[in-house]
């Protein structure tokens, strides 16, 4: 055993030690070694140059066993000018927290969408036990060519697939869960299809696009009636499942033309930027948020546009409010945070998510006959 690797197995165990989860979770990430599952080549930060092992071995292996994520792939591959991260090691606490909510124990049959590196494919492994069976799915060839490679390097036989995250895995259902590693904006009819009566479904939801708002969610399922519901557990950033991404939101132009334009006290970018951001975004699906710089002001705007309309609405840090479009964005985000606040300023883990057979998403407040918000249908 080289120093570098008594260092990297030193790193290991004061990572798992240090998460907050169950103990047998705690076991596994002490057992699965993450750095035999990541590339030599990281972007710590998605502008610039990756982080090589070759050439920086330390950094490196600071960045391996950190409670952060890890981009190991920009651009699905391609070398661009402007890096877009297409693949990554979720931040461990993350995962755990994932693990947990799903229930994963020994004998359970569990799906993956989104094998990724292939380090949480080998964790749900350490899980379920030799009893139990992990079914992993990814659509990129050069990610999931390399994640079998670690997995049978490491003395894990998991079910590897290059498919459609969508679809599932319909042979080898039911599923006591089903877990995805990739954020949707519509819950595929096929997970809750393949998922036992009381069995589990945790995934990243993002009911904006990029409006601050990405959040776990744990869904129960009910066969009887389609139904899977649950609340949210958290806040959550993850790349979206390749086939839900592109929806955009156009920012407003330096002429576009202002309808409305009114002061509110303090910083107008606050009312998204602020605590009530994730729950804004679940009272207020589809639509877009960006940063502008303004030329005669130190400080930027936020802006907010409409995915399905020329709609959108600027805050700015002198309250200024201005918005453009028929949908009037500013005033239903300033109604919906009213909303917030007279019921009590309610934290995101007070909401929850009912999806039903017919395929509808709806959002509720603290039980799913309180106040709802049905989702856009964008797929």
């Amino acid at each position: 055993m080289n120093r570098e690797v008594e260092t990297l197995e030193a790193r290991r165990a004061r990572l798992a030690s240090g998460l907050k989860a169950e103990e047998r979770i705690r076991t596994a990430f002490a057992k699965v070694p993450r750095h035999l599952f990541l590339p030599d080549q990281i972007w710590p930060k998605v502008v610039g140059e990756p982080l090589d092992r070759r050439t920086d071995p330390e950094g490196w292996a600071d960045h391996a066993y950190a409670d952060a994520p890890v981009i190991t792939q920009v651009n699905e591959g391609a070398r661009k000018s402007v890096n877009v991260p297409t693949s990554s090691s979720s931040a461990p606490s993350v995962m755990a927290a994932m693990l947990e909510a799903a229930g994963s124990r020994t004998g359970h049959r569990v799906l993956e969408i989104g094998t990724g590196t292939g380090f949480n494919a080998a964790l749900l492994c350490e899980l379920v036990g030799v009893q139990g069976r992990v079914v992993t799915v990814e659509v990129d060839p050069v990610v999931i060519t390399r994640a079998r490679h670690c997995l049978e390097a490491n003395g894990y036989a998991p079910t590897v697939l290059r498919a459609d995250g969508r679809d599932g895995h319909p042979a080898e259902a039911p599923y006591d869960s089903v877990i995805a590693t990739c954020a949707v904006v519509r819950v595929p009819r096929a997970w809750i299809e393949q998922t036992r009566a009381g069995g589990v479904i945790v995934l990243p939801w993002a009911p904006g696009v990029t409006l601050p708002g990405g959040m776990m969610a744990r869904l129960v399922v009910d066969p009887s009636t389609g139904r899977a519901e649950g609340r949210f557990i958290g806040e959550a950033d993850f790349m979206s499942l390749r086939q839900q991404r592109n929806r955009r939101g156009a920012p407003p132009g330096p002429d576009a033309t202002v309808d409305r334009a009114w002061r509110i006290s303090g910083d107008a970018r606050d009312l998204v930027l602020g605590g009530a951001g994730p729950q804004l975004a679940l009272m207020n699906p589809g639509i877009a948020m960006g940063f502008q710089t303004q030329p005669d002001q130190g400080s930027g705007c936020v802006w907010l546009a409409a995915t399905d309309s020329p709609s959108w609405v600027r805050l700015h840090s002198d309250g200024r409010v201005e918005q453009g479009g028929p949908d009037r964005l500013g005033e239903q985000v300033l109604a919906s945070h009213e909303l917030w606040r007279d019921q009590g300023s309610p934290a995101l883990t007070e909401y929850g998510l009912t999806v039903d057979a017919s395929g509808e998403h709806r959002v509720w407040l603290r039980e799913p006959s309180g106040p709802s918000w049905v989702q856009s249908g964008h797929r």
